[in-house]
């Protein structure tokens, strides 16, 4: 069962135990890092979220009121949850909508449908209910990446249970990574888009068993960067005073003898 207990993260390093393979996923310029390092720093939607929200009208004023990262989503089927990276809370006016956040740093989206589905019952039955959710053929999932189909239900089930009517899937890309960013423009697709698909614009809307879903990507590259160079300015730092510690203590040792 998924706790619906929840205590506040006071250092973005907190979620490292909820990560799926932890340390490993908890390094300056993995997804997970650069995720909840950003909205740790902000305690609000960041600028680069702010701005394709606001590529629809429907998300004017949009404000945070919560935000959950790692938060694990039941699909409603057997099988495992899903691990949304984060599920924000947000408020438009006098309503609510969810946002659910899908980070990635160069990490791709993992296998297409057709090599995820080893025809057992339980993923069958999975794949049914996620296709029918959104609105799309069990044949056009087949070359679909199923990372995308079950992150996009997420969202909306999420919606469902907060008795929101609108929803959001984001991926938030931290890394230059042309090959996901095509499997995201083949999940448009398939999903109705028509034309183009570029970052930094919410796609939509998409109407999903009740609820109105927008899709987009946004690109974050410089971030990254940056948080590395802040490590190593902290690095360097540490160092710069341990070795001035090591001095005074070597002065004090010399001037005992």
């Amino acid at each position: 069962m998924i706790s619906r207990l929840h205590l506040p993260l006071l250092e973005p390093e907190d979620v490292v135990l909820h990560l799926g393979q932890q340390e490993r996923h908890w390094k300056a310029g993995r997804s997970a890092h650069a995720l909840s390092t950003l909205w740790s720093r902000n305690n609000a939607i960041p600028q680069s979220i702010k701005s394709i929200l606001a590529t629809q009208k429907a998300f004017d004023g949009a404000e945070l009121i919560d935000a959950f990262l790692e938060r694990q989503v039941d699909l409603g089927t057997a099988g495992r949850p899903s691990q949304t990276d984060l599920l924000a809370i947000v408020g438009i006016k006098d309503q609510i909508a969810v946002v659910a956040i899908e980070a990635k740093a160069g990490e791709p989206f993992g296998d297409r449908v057709k090599k995820w589905n080893d025809g057992g019952e339980g993923k069958k039955a999975r794949l049914s209910a996620l296709c029918k959710t959104l609105g799309i053929s069990e044949s056009q999932a087949q070359l679909l990446r199923y990372q995308l189909l079950h992150r996009s239900a997420s969202a909306i089930y999420e919606a469902r249970r907060y008795r929101s009517k609108l929803a959001v899937m984001l991926v938030h890309s931290f890394a230059k990574d042309d090959e996901s960013l095509a499997d995201f423009v083949e999940f448009l697709q398939a999903m109705g888009v028509k034309g183009a698909v570029k970052p930094a614009f919410l796609f939509g809307p998409f109407r999903c068993e009740g609820v109105t879903l927008y899709m987009g990507w946004v690109d974050d590259h410089d971030l990254v960067d940056h948080d590395q160079t802040r490590c190593l300015q902290q690095l360097r730092g540490y160092a710069e005073r341990l070795s001035e510690y090591c001095n005074r203590l070597r002065a004090w040792c010399d001037s005992r003898a």
